[in-house]
């Protein structure tokens, strides 16, 4: 069986006056059924890795090297339209700070169901119905009313528990 993420010998280097070494030979590889956990100080690359498995590194200014494969394909290898059905039907990101990953003119329901409509292919309004029950798995409280929300106006709980549903999805 293929593990469901493969990093062999992954070196990351982001270029400009100064090169930063940011990732030095990393193999790790990650299993069905299998949990993963990245430890590590402020600045040790734990981000910069993950960025670097879904390829969210500005391509100008950072140097990879190495092996990246998602289910047995490899990520560094993938077109922008191979790379575009990779991220979110394949993979997720769920950022840190929510805050600013989510976009403050939009609410979060039109958010969700932007997602819903690129990678499922629903119509809008399948897709906020869609919004609707994903905000519900995520526990939001009163998820019908927080579809017409905007960013400002959840808690920091609320705003991680929207990017949960952004990325279930």
């Amino acid at each position: 069986m293929t593990d469901l993420v493969e990093i062999n010998n992954l070196n990351i280097r982001f270029t400009g006056d100064r090169t930063v070494h940011a990732v030095n030979d990393l193999s790790l590889s990650l299993a069905e059924g299998e949990v993963l956990g990245l430890l590590g100080e402020s600045g040790s690359g734990k981000s910069v890795t993950l960025r670097a498995l879904m390829r969210l590194l500005p391509r100008k200014r950072t140097e990879i090297s190495g092996s990246v494969k998602v289910l047995g394909r490899e990520v560094l290898a993938m077109d922008d339209e191979a790379l575009s059905a990779f991220r979110g039907q394949t993979v997720s990101m769920i950022f840190q700070e929510p805050a600013l990953a989510l976009d403050p003119v939009y609410t979060i329901g039109r958010q969700i169901a932007e997602t819903v409509i690129r990678h499922e292919g629903k119509s809008e309004r399948e897709a906020m119905a869609r919004a609707l029950e994903m905000l519900e798995v995520v526990r939001i409280p009163s998820a019908k009313r927080r579809l017409e929300s905007y960013r400002h106006e959840m808690s920091g709980g609320m705003r991680q528990r929207a990017m949960i549903a952004v990325a279930a999805v």
